[in-house]
């Protein structure tokens, strides 16, 4: 099992200077291999990786929103460019 630390208060790193208390940063993962994790972690952590579910889809977006996110679109970036006029 693979865990993501969401919370503090999680410990076990080895001391250091950078880090004297050796609490897990947020957003460290962790590999557990087959162990679970301890009951005291409850809810200070994600799980992650594992299997997706049987009915999970692949979502796409077929749809080309370019010009709302204000990049250019396949199209447009193939026609010529003007030039900069020039500064005096």
């Amino acid at each position: 099992m693979k865990i993501r630390i969401t919370d503090r208060g999680i410990y076990g790193l080895a001391a250091s200077d950078e880090n004297p208390t050796g609490e897990y940063p947020i957003g460290h993962e962790i590999d557990l291999g087959k162990n679970d994790p301890p009951a005291g972690w409850s809810g200070r952590y994600q799980e992650v990786g594992g299997k997706a579910p049987k009915d999970a889809q692949i979502v796409t977006n077929p749809v080309d929103d370019s010009a709302e996110r204000g990049t250019e679109s396949k199209d447009q970036s193939d026609q010529p460019r003007r030039p900069r006029p020039a500064s005096n």
